[in-house]
């Protein structure tokens, strides 16, 4: 029950509670809760605030609204809940609303992984939360090759006849068919249950035992899948490994900017790093710590479940003022919150707040300045890069290969320099063909250098090149030719798992490659930099393909529109009929001469 209190404040009654405050048109613009509600409340007109988010509130309150509550904790609950639902002016609000996501492994018959985001009511068992969805992806697609569990949805599943292409490529055991009895695929969802809930090493002893047995009954083929499977989840617990770490827990650091406010969370579920979360905060560049960690805290803990530990970085004073809510949280389930200050937590949590910066400096894209001064301690230069570019080539099956250049500055993309390029079907001996790398890598950069030179395109004082040693050869070769053997060029090589971090960075000017690893600010500029090349690469790909559903290889021959090209297909009955037909067969088309008949025979055989 809400109760309008008058301004004079008072009638407040000294107990917790939530209260409203409201303008002239009765819209809500601040709900805050307290312990006292008549001490808080009149803070508010005692004396000039020092926040000016705080003095722009005061000077539009025409009424004020209060509902008593039990209990402060109470009280933060219902503040966190109204604050969701009304969106406050001036209240601090977290951007990202959503869900957090989780792992569902289902209850059926023939289980399968998925992603799951809202209420928890499907049958089941959640494993979780997951910092964002890219984490959730990543780790499906790692144990669909280990544990090949089906990932199809149920009318799929029921109708198939034959085993589709996941199980071709070894991330299926193709349930659906009857290639695995269902005690095998039993035994595998049990074997993927034990590793998302961290009991890993109870896995690996049982597949070594059974390698050992298949491999004494000479069942060698069996023997070499679980060595495969052995050494892969083996691969994927090493990037985990850090001792001294809880199984569970979750750490939480707010970065401040001069106009904007983060918060960086890392989570760790099960012994496994899950990954690095930035949250943007609004309307939060003068609220204090407090304020912005109870509501980040009720936001994420209200409805999932506790680590057992939370990891912070602030003043051990504001753990006091997060008693209640904290008390309220555990309740549900142990958990203790920690301010580190030696040792593997606080490493890990110097981790977070650099992934965390480099998240936030990559969002707002604005003075980047710092990360292109890494590159230049990364890679001793005499002189910070100004500018940075990135090539990409991008194809389907070998067939329309395109190719993107990008530039990024300190001040994010520099789009006005952006440049995208066809490499077939250009009609020329260069046209690239079968999904050949170097040969698209020599097309383009041929074009690009050219351009320089001739058309003054600015010259990057980085090139970054997509891929290892044989792509940068092919780089530097075509620098010299256009008399750019001065510019500095950079091999950017994926490790084997293609997750960021894993990178070999080969320098034009040395023979040494480099590794500086996830967590160098250098490394994840140029990480951004090529991933942006890679999309608009992938996006003029898409538009081409697009196009192509909707056009045919007749279009592209002279004296061919679109009443020759239907009665030429309604004839032959399609373009592979049309391809098979000799020149007097084309000939025989009304319309069609025989010079025409000869161009068409021509265009389709060349």
């Amino acid at each position: 029950m809400w109760i309008t209190a008058p301004i004079t404040l008072h009638e407040l009654p000294r107990e917790p509670g939530v209260y409203r405050m409201l303008d002239s048109k009765r819209k809500v613009l601040y709900v805050g809760k307290a312990r006292n509600l008549r001490k808080r409340v009149s803070s508010y007109f005692q004396r000039k605030p020092d926040s000016p988010r705080t003095q722009a509130l005061v000077v539009l309150i025409r009424a004020i609204e209060f509902s008593i509550t039990p209990s402060e904790a109470e009280a933060l609950i219902l503040e966190h809940n109204l604050i969701k639902q009304l969106k406050p002016r001036y209240n601090v609000l977290l951007k990202d609303s959503k869900s957090y996501p989780y792992i569902l492994l289902h209850d059926e018959l023939y289980p399968k992984l998925t992603m799951y985001r809202g209420k928890r009511d499907q049958a089941g068992e959640y494993f979780g939360p997951f910092p964002n969805s890219g984490a959730v992806h990543q780790t499906l697609h790692s144990m669909q090759s280990i544990f090949q569990l089906r990932d199809c949805n149920d009318a799929s599943f029921a109708n198939r006849t034959r085993p589709c292409i996941q199980h071709q490529i070894g991330r299926c055991s193709a349930p659906c068919c009857g290639v695995v009895t269902q005690a095998k695929y039993t035994q595998q969802v049990q074997d993927a249950r034990h590793f998302l809930q961290g009991r890993n090493q109870s896995v690996l002893s049982q597949w070594q035992t059974d390698m050992l047995h298949a491999s004494t009954t000479m069942n060698f083929e069996l023997a070499a899948e679980l060595r495969d499977r052995i050494k892969a989840l083996r691969t994927i617990l090493a990037g985990n490994e850090q001792s001294g770490l809880p199984d569970d827990v979750d750490a939480i650091i707010i970065l401040r900017k001069p106009d904007s406010v983060y918060v960086s969370m890392g989570v760790r579920r099960a012994g496994c790093n899950l990954g690095t979360h930035s949250i943007a905060i609004k309307q939060a560049v003068d609220a204090d710590d407090v304020e912005i960690l109870q509501s980040l805290l009720i936001q994420r803990y209200q409805h999932e479940n506790l680590p057992s530990e939370i990891l912070f970085q602030c003043d051990s004073k504001i753990l006091a003022d997060l008693k209640a809510l904290i008390k309220l949280l555990q309740s549900k389930h142990a958990c203790t919150l920690r301010i580190p200050k030696r040792g593997a937590r606080l490493q890990w949590l110097n981790e977070i707040q650099r992934t965390g910066e480099q998240q936030q400096a990559g969002r707002s894209n604005k003075n980047q300045q710092a990360a292109f001064e890494a590159v230049a301690g990364l890679f001793q230069l005499d002189a910070t890069p100004k500018l940075i570019a990135a090539v990409d080539n991008a194809h389907l099956g070998g067939q329309q290969t395109v190719a993107a250049i990008v530039y990024g500055g300190w001040n994010g993309p520099e789009k006005q320099h952006y440049r995208r390029y066809q490499l077939d079907e250009t009609g020329t001996a260069n046209d690239v063909v079968d999904g050949d790398d170097y040969a698209a890598m020599q097309a383009v950069l041929s074009r690009f250098y050219r351009a320089i030179i001739e058309e003054k395109l600015p010259c990057p004082d980085l090139m970054l090149i997509d891929g290892g040693k044989g792509q940068l050869a092919v780089a530097i070769q075509e620098a010299s030719r256009a008399g750019l053997s001065d510019l500095k060029q950079v091999g950017v090589a994926k490790g084997i798992s293609r997750k960021l971090g894993e990178e070999v960075l080969w320098p034009s000017w040395s023979p040494n490659s480099l590794k500086p690893g996830i967590h160098s600010p250098a490394l994840l500029l140029m990480a951004r930099i090529r991933d942006e090349a890679h999309r608009f690469a992938g996006e003029y790909l898409r538009k081409r393909k697009k196009k192509s559903m909707f056009t045919s290889q007749l279009d592209r021959i002279e004296g061919i529109g679109s009443a020759k090209r239907a009665m030429l297909l309604k004839h032959f009955g399609g373009i592979d009929g049309i391809k098979k037909a000799s020149r007097s067969q084309l000939a025989q088309v009304q319309g069609v001469s025989s010079i025409l008949a000869e161009r068409i025979f021509k265009a389709l055989h060349a």
